[in-house]
């Protein structure tokens, strides 16, 4: 038989308790409970595992999208490198031709760039981030280096050959085979001072 306790209810009327039907409930709740803790560890451990799944496919992104970046940033790099190197070889072929039209006779050009002395006046020239040159300023240079060396022009070449020796002379410029025999002996004296 089931043990009953009265109570007295907020009313003040007394009331029963049936102590085992509310242990059984207890119980029913309890082992509910127990039952929703299981499945929810499990539901945890499952969520649990799928988030460490999830981590590291990202690190694994992470290293991928990293390397991958630093590839794309060295591939910059070197493109920035080359890209400096074409403005380089540009801006210094213009300065070339820039001199190169001021001073067209001069032996070396390199010889005439390569003045440390006037190398002030050749900068002024030079405009780095546009690719530029005045040749307002290169025909300057190319005035003061050349006024204080004027070594580095070309000589005048002889535009006449020399067609007697010093010391004698001939009437005509013909060769010993069209010469008079008196013609040879004259250049003989003339040679050698024997008649």
């Amino acid at each position: 038989m089931s043990e009953e306790v009265l109570t007295t209810n907020p009313e003040g009327a007394p009331k029963t308790v049936d102590y085992e039907a509310e242990f059984k409930r207890l119980k029913a709740t309890n082992e509910r409970l127990l039952e929703e803790s299981k499945k929810n560890k499990e539901k945890y451990r499952t969520v649990e595992s799928e988030l460490e799944r999830i981590s590291e496919e990202s690190t694994g992104k992470e290293k991928d999208v990293s390397k991958i970046l630093s590839e794309k940033e060295k591939k910059l790099e070197k493109i920035a490198n080359e890209n400096k190197k074409l403005k380089a070889e540009t801006l210094n072929s213009r300065i070339r031709a820039s001199v190169s039209r001021f001073a067209e006779d001069v032996v070396d050009i390199d010889d005439l760039l390569n003045q440390p002395k006037f190398s002030d006046i050749l900068k002024r020239g030079i405009d780095v981030d546009e690719l530029s040159v005045d040749d307002d300023v290169i025909k300057e240079y190319v005035e003061t280096v050349l006024k204080a060396k004027p070594h580095f022009r070309k000589q005048a070449e002889a535009t006449t050959m020399m067609t007697k020796k010093p010391g004698f002379s001939t009437s005509s410029n013909k060769t010993v085979e069209q010469m008079t025999a008196k013609e040879i002996e004259e250049l003989a004296y003339q040679l050698y001072g024997k008649k």
